[in-house]
């Protein structure tokens, strides 16, 4: 993890982050382009020329050119790749440097202004300079942000998050999932007398389950039971509860003798 990234307090997050634009590199080191090509350019004239005399010595000096240049070049390229510049949700940071770490940093509550210096050219390759006045003291204080990469976002982000610290009402409310749809409820069906219980003789005969029935079609109207089939039915469904453990034989038989009575 980087550097200023580790040093984040409980809860802060990075909204943005960027750094300088790839220009600032080459401000810095053109100079040693040029002389890293021109010092190449004249080892290979040195390799294919005829003359022998100042062979040696120019060899050495354009490879000692090029080998610093490079060194420098590289030492750039590596400063620029530790360069962080954050905006979080509670500050902003600017982080630089290889070894020795240079870390400044400033609350968005404390940020008063931001003024974004772009030139043509640093629009069309989107870099520019942003100046953030804050108020770390009576005088004011300024933190240069020069050649910014993608300086419009980062101001944006800023101004966003110290919004959102000044007015918390105004973010938006964390997105909720929906709660999955419940199953349609279902009507409870009336269950089963026990076996050994009194309920088995309030069993009337018309609601009597019956096993195994088959079922009748809408289209025809069923005809009416006689009396004996309806003692049938119920005999055999009272059967079929002493063989699921329902109810026990001796009040099957109870039952039994009641209806038989009845007839």
């Amino acid at each position: 993890m980087s550097y200023a990234k580790n040093l984040l307090s409980r809860g802060e997050e990075v909204v943005f982050e960027s750094r300088q634009h790839w220009f600032a590199i080459l401000a810095q080191t053109w100079a040693f382009v040029i002389g890293a090509l021109l010092a190449f350019a004249v080892l290979i004239w040195q390799t294919s020329g005829n003359e022998w005399a100042m062979r040696g010595f120019l060899q050495i000096v354009s490879l000692a050119v090029l080998l610093v240049s490079l060194a420098w070049i590289g030492l750039k390229v590596w400063a620029w790749r530790n360069q962080e510049y954050l905006v979080t949700t509670r500050r902003i940071i600017k982080a630089q440097g290889i070894f020795n770490k240079e870390m400044g940093d400033s609350s968005l509550e404390k940020v008063n202004d931001a003024h974004l210096t772009q030139s043509w050219l640093g629009r069309i390759f989107d870099y520019g300079t942003l100046d953030v006045l804050t108020a770390a003291d009576e005088s004011g204080s300024i933190q240069d942000y020069e050649m910014l990469a993608e300086p419009v976002k980062f101001k944006i982000s800023m101004l966003n998050q110290k919004e959102k610290l000044e007015r918390p009402d105004l973010a938006p409310p964390a997105r909720m999932q929906s709660p999955a749809s419940m199953p349609p409820m279902q009507r409870a069906e009336p269950m089963a007398p026990r076996a050994g219980t009194d309920r088995v003789a309030e069993v009337p005969m018309s609601q009597a389950p019956v096993a195994d029935a088959a079922p009748v079609p809408a289209a025809s109207a069923p005809a009416p039971a006689s009396p004996g089939e309806q003692l049938a039915a119920t005999l055999q469904s009272l059967a079929t509860l002493v063989e699921k453990g329902l109810i026990t034989p001796e009040e099957y038989e109870t039952k039994k003798r009641d209806l038989l009575e009845r007839m």
